[in-house]
Formats: structure tokens, sequence, C-alpha cells
């Protein structure tokens, strides 16, 4: 089946060319045509007198913006589908996300609720569902502080405090066991172990757990992933460099947008909401920092620089 676009590209290939063809066919027969007008009618001037050309080329000029025009219509159209697609999948990622954690809890309920259990059990039970009902609220506060950000809302005036970068972080990563029990073992710190730095506390745990959840889903078990500190002019830098699936040039132009999933998670059904990394670019954006990533490609991991100003 071919792609719309093929489709387009070629209609506009074939106009344009149906154009050029009669613009040349007439100005190669434009004495022709004057010598027959003269002959058909000897009393009028000929027809070419400058003007026909001028009257030529305003037409071309207002074929090639009608042209353009529809350009612009087509892409704005095929935006507009994509950006409805993404939403689709959002909402579909989204149930799934809320389904799996109330199941679990649900089935915990009922197995406390209708069976004799040991204590010890029942203690494993509820664990299991603090963890589950902690996922939900993640999801939650994901969602909200998406559409504040997405909405301009000021966010991070308010808790402006010294951080000791190394503590702060193991507490975010203590906070993601639920992903990978084995975490703490994977992720190596590099950096001053009294590193300090001055700023938003709430930003700070928001972009960096975000930025540690996707090197976690999107890199293959037991895999480093390494994050550096460094503070340049009283701005805080971290990097967070992971193995995992890599991003190609495009991916790369569209990660930061609102909903966007590359084609490669997608492929793996690797469940999230496309949400996490506009969050993290819209965060710091609002702070007056900076957030980059490189990657080699496909299967060659991907870098991740955050950048906050004190």
């Amino acid at each position: 089946m071919i792609h719309p676009v093929g489709i387009f590209v070629m209609m506009q290939i074939i106009w344009t060319s149906i154009l050029a063809l009669w613009v040349v066919w007439f100005v190669a027969r434009r004495r022709e045509l004057e010598h027959l007008t003269t002959q058909l009618t000897p009393t009028s001037p000929p027809i070419y007198d400058g003007s026909l050309l001028i009257l030529i080329v305003i037409g071309i000029i207002l074929l090639a913006i009608l042209g353009a025009g529809s350009i612009m219509l087509f892409i704005w159209g095929q935006r507009q589908t994509s950006l409805i697609q993404q939403q689709r999948h959002f909402v579909s990622s989204v149930t799934h996300e809320l389904r799996t954690p109330l199941a679990s809890i649900q089935l915990a309920y009922e197995t406390m609720t209708e069976r004799a259990l040991p204590e010890s059990t029942k203690q494993k039970l509820l664990s299991m569902s603090r963890i589950d009902i902690e996922r939900l609220i993640r999801l939650v506060n994901q969602i909200l502080i998406s559409s504040r950000l997405d909405r301009g809302l000021s966010m991070f005036q308010d808790d402006i405090e010294e951080l000791a970068f190394r503590q702060t972080t193991l507490e975010i990563i203590h906070s993601l066991t639920h992903l990978d029990a084995n975490i703490a073992g994977r992720i190596e710190l590099n950096g001053a172990e009294n590193l300090t730095w001055r700023g938003s506390k709430n930003a700070f745990n928001i972009v960096l757990s975000n930025l540690l959840e996707n090197a976690i889903k999107y890199s293959p078990m037991k895999s480093n992933i390494v994050v550096t500190s460094d503070t340049i002019a009283g701005s805080l830098h971290v990097t967070v460099k992971d193995q995992g699936i890599g991003l190609n040039k495009r991916d790369k132009k569209k990660i930061f947008k609102m909903f966007y999933r590359s084609s490669e998670v997608t492929k793996q059904a690797i469940q999230g909401t496309g949400l996490g990394l506009f969050i993290v670019k819209t965060s710091l954006e609002q702070l007056g920092g900076t957030i980059t990533v490189t990657s080699a490609g496909h299967g060659e991991g991907s870098t991740f620089k955050a950048t906050f100003p004190s």
C-alpha cells in the first residue's frame, strides 16, 4: 500500500511537470501563434506585446502559491493525524498502566479477605499493594504535571533549597525499585561525594526520576547506567548514560514532544505514556535549564545531559 505522502508528492511532481511543459511549449510557439493571429485578423495587433509575458508570470506565481498552500494544508493534516494517533496510543497505554496495578490490588484484597492467611503472607500482599498504589500515584502525578506544564503554569518557584546531590539521587533510585529490585547495583554515580546545588528539589526529583526510569525501562536487565554530576558556574550538570535501545536521527528530534514514542519502543511493546521526556524538557525550560540527547543509533544506548541553573 502506497503511503499518502508518496501519492501527494507524485501528484505534485506530475502537476508541476505539466505546468512546466505548457510554459515551454507556449514560449517556443509564441512567434507561430503571433503569425497565425496576424493572418486570421490582419487589422489586429500581434497578441504578444510584452504584457502577455507578465500575465504568464503572474499566473505561474498564483499557481505556485496555490501549490504551496495545498502542501502546507497537507502537512498540517498529516501532523493532526499523527497527533491523534499518539493520543490514542497514550489512552491505550494509560489504560494498561492503570489496569495492571488495579488488578493486582484487587487480587491481594480478595485473597486477604476470603482466606485465612499466615501473617507473613498478609504482610507480603500488603507490601505488593503498597508498591502498586505508589505506581498509580506516580502515573496520576505524571499526567497532572504534564497538564500543568503544557499550560505554562509555574511549578518550581517555592521550593528552592540546598540539595546534597548524592543523597537526593539515592532517594530517587530507591523510589524506582518497583521497576528493578536490583537497580541500586546497576547505577554508577560519578562525581564529588559532597556535591551540593541550590535549586528546586521538586524539579530535580521530577527530571532525574524520569531520566532514570527511561534508562531502566529501555535498557537490558543488569546493564549499567552511569550518572555523572558536576557544577559549572553555579549550574548543576547531570548526565545519564544507558546501554539501551538507542535513538535514530528522527527520534532524537521528536523524543521530547508530548505523547511521542519511538517506533522501536512500540515494536517491542515497552509500556509507557510518552510523557516523561516532555515533562523533563518542559520542567528544565521553566527553570531556564536545558536537556540534550546523543545516541549512536539503534542498539547503541543513549546519553541525556540535563543542566539545572542555580
